[in-house]
């Protein structure tokens, strides 16, 4: 029982090493904390402790998903608090598993354990999560680890390698502290190293600046979220933006949020594009696309970019339940109490070439697609800043905005891009390539965030090769592990 609590406590420790918290060190202790249960836990003990581990983890972590899909989704509270407590217990898994992987090797020499079977196993597992049944990587390790050294390892190996360095690092520690091993010395000289080198990288840059700054408005009008999908408010949404807009005549880019124009671009009156053509800067902003072929017409959640033509992104990864609905004849009855408006949108799936605007490149993503770096990656490298538009106001006022305030950093540092980002109802940022904020809106309030971002190019490492140098990393270390992990006396330390 006290191991199961200590399990429990210790994820809870590692949910709150995320923003909005940002107490990374109790993340370390967190992780710290469960690997000592696990060195001295047969498989079924393993696996258990990882399990609670987990739901202590992502129940605190992702409980802003009661308030998407009860207070504005419309699900009774009890149905909304068990799916949520079911996704929990879901992803809770891949702990558990993690947990009875490495039992699986109690006679590997424990230092080896600590310091690379666990790390490689948990990172492997999470990089699954990532993409697994269209996948959520949320609360991945590395992310916490954003105002710290570690993170100028992000453009050399994105978020995963990061992570991988975390736990490394803390079973190094666990390893030191426990004294199971003579070279102590070793560890800690490796460890210090490590840390030391990466806040030496924080000098070495991957990309250049290229051409002239670029001067940016981003427009955070918000709107309530179910009044933008009534129809007789579309008209005066829009209007408001475009009213707002004015004020920002000198700007070079005017960018405004996902959805912004709650209306099909093919539906908006020809005053829009008046008002439009006679701004002096170029327009990016959020809106509904369709097209009709053979009779049947395809709905897309878009990104449009205005200068002397459109140019039109549409988004690749949906959100199950926002925005489509999986298996609708198995879940049927559960789909129809939500109330969730503009949810059956299709995905595009074909590569996309970037937004040109301001005479220049822009890597698009729409909402939590830039959560998936993978998918990006091909509009990067010839992209000189990224943007990101966002409808945050499904999580209220939760975690959830903080956290993809957080992971839309960690994109910006691990392509050495800036990014605009722009959401309805708070947090749009203007990000510079080393992932910090340069301005800002708070939550909740109308604001126009104006600041200059420098473009850049050239690819670092992670553009160029994603996560495939880590799994090459991570499966080399379980295979050397394999040939020479036994320590020859059992599982105990």
């Amino acid at each position: 029982m006290i191991k199961t609590l200590l399990a429990i406590a210790a994820g809870v420790l590692n949910a709150v090493s995320f923003a909005p918290f940002n107490w990374w060190p109790l993340g370390l202790l967190g992780f710290a904390m469960l690997f000592c249960i696990w060195l001295t836990s047969g498989a079924k003990g393993a696996a258990w402790h990882g399990f609670v581990y987990g739901l202590g983890m992502f129940g605190v972590g992702i409980s802003w998903i009661y308030i998407s899909i009860h207070t504005f989704g419309g699900m009774p509270p009890i149905i909304a608090g068990l799916c949520v407590f079911a996704l929990v217990a879901m992803l809770a898994v891949f702990p558990a598993l993690c947990g009875w992987l490495q039992s699986c090797f109690s006679a590997w020499h424990p230092t080896i354990r600590l310091a690379f079977l666990m790390p490689a196993l948990w990172m492997l597992l999470e990089w699954l999560r990532g993409w697994l049944f269209t996948g959520l990587p949320w609360l991945s390790t590395g992310y916490a680890y954003l105002d710290t050294p570690l993170s100028n390892y992000a453009p050399i190996g994105g978020v995963y390698l990061v992570g991988l360095i975390v736990l490394v690092s803390v079973g190094a520690l666990v390893a030191i502290v426990r004294q199971i091993t003579k070279g102590n010395s070793i560890l800690a000289v490796l460890f210090i190293l490590v840390w030391v080198a990466g806040w030496q990288l924080n000098k070495t840059a991957w990309t250049q600046a290229q051409g002239q700054p670029i001067a940016v408005a981003v427009i955070q009008n918000n709107v309530a979220i179910m009044k933008k999908w009534e129809a007789q408010e579309a008209n005066r949404i829009i209007f408001e933006y475009m009213q707002k807009s004015q004020e920002y005549r000198e700007v070079d880019l005017i960018v405004w949020p996902e959805a912004a124009v709650p209306d099909y671009l093919d539906n908006i009156a020809n005053d829009f594009w008046r008002d439009i053509e006679g701004h002096p800067a170029d327009f990016i902003f959020g809106v509904l696309h369709r097209d009709t072929e053979d009779g049947v017409t395809q709905y897309y959640n878009s990104v449009a970019a205005v200068t002397d033509r459109i140019m039109i992104y549409r988004k690749q990864h949906l959100v199950p339940f926002g925005e489509y609905m999986p298996l609708p004849g198995l879940l049927g009855g559960l789909i129809k109490m939500l109330n969730i408006p503009m949810s059956d949108f299709t995905a595009w799936q074909q590569p996309q070439p970037p937004l040109i605007a301001a005479g220049n490149r822009f890597a698009v993503s729409i909402c939590y697609e830039d959560v998936f770096p993978q998918g990006w990656r091909n509009q990067v490298a010839p992209s000189g800043a990224l943007i990101n538009v966002s409808e945050d106001s499904w999580f209220g006022d939760s975690l959830a905005p903080h956290q993809r305030l957080q992971m839309a950093r960690f994109r910006a540092r691990e392509s050495e891009r800036p990014m605009i980002r722009a959401s309805n109802n708070g947090l749009s940022s203007l990000i510079n390539w080393k992932g910090g904020i340069d301005a800002y809106a708070p939550q909740f309030v109308q604001h126009v965030v104006t600041a200059t971002i420098q473009p850049r190019s050239g690819a670092t490492p992670y553009v160029a090769f994603g996560e495939n140098p880590v799994l090459i990393l991570i499966g080399s270390w379980l295979i050397l592990g394999l040939l020479f992990g036994k320590s020859g006396r059992g599982a105990k330390p």
